[in-house]
């Protein structure tokens, strides 16, 4: 499997999400309806298509649900989501080993890329995992979420290398592996229990298999 880049999804792939549980419990129990409609609003709008504005169409799926304006709608996602939830993110540390390992596969001449579904650049910040990536972005950024085309046609456009040469890592078989794939992508799948028929070109169990996957490999291109 000849590689010259690596592409990460955040959540979940670069720490577990287990550990947000205790961080976001005040905004789990004061806000329980909120984070139902705004849950069930993502998987909406992962079918929806077109979309001119991804925020403005999250907005109204989101008004439609409760009721209420849209600006009062966008206001409120605002705040709990791409303030207050990202924020919990603060006290939170990668899988152990991983900064190191990405360090280290970088000098050995791989691009490394993070495409997320939620914007990443706090999350980064607090993970202590800023400054190491060539390409970090959303998804929400090309209008669309994840498994849509349009996240992993901007990722590899970004990275400027045929898609083949692009391994893309995430913890979720749909929308990351079979999104990743469909672009033509090689893909790699951290779950504990390797999906039925998974197409994944690497399965690893746990953060531990992760981290030995990424040392095994050579220079960039071979």
């Amino acid at each position: 499997m000849k590689l010259r880049a690596l592409a990460f999804d955040l959540d979940g792939t670069l720490y577990p999400e287990y550990r947000l549980i205790f961080p976001s419990l005040g905004t789990i129990i004061r806000h329980p309806l909120f984070l139902y409609h705004f849950s069930e609003v993502r998987k909406e709008i992962r079918h929806l298509r077109p979309i001119d504005n991804y925020k403005d169409a999250q907005a109204r799926l989101f008004a439609k649900r409760r009721n209420i304006p849209v600006d009062r709608a966008r206001a409120i996602i605002d705040k709990i989501v791409y303030k207050r939830w990202v924020a919990s993110i603060r006290k939170i540390r990668p899988f152990h080993g991983l900064r190191e390992i990405l360090r280290e596969v970088k000098k050995n001449g791989y691009i490394l890329a993070l495409m997320s579904d939620l914007p990443v650049e706090a999350k980064l910040e607090y993970l202590g995992l800023d400054g190491i990536w060539d390409h970090a972005f959303s998804s929400e950024e090309t209008g669309y979420l994840k498994p849509n085309r349009e996240p992993f046609q901007e990722l590899i456009r970004r990275i400027g290398l045929p898609p083949s040469e692009i391994l893309y890592i995430g913890n979720n078989y749909h929308y990351d592996v079979l999104g990743a794939a469909r672009a033509g992508m090689r893909t790699a799948h951290l779950c504990g229990r390797k999906p039925k028929d998974s197409i994944a070109d690497v399965h690893c169990r746990n953060a531990k298999e992760l981290v030995d996957f990424l040392s095994s490999l050579g220079k960039a291109g071979t």
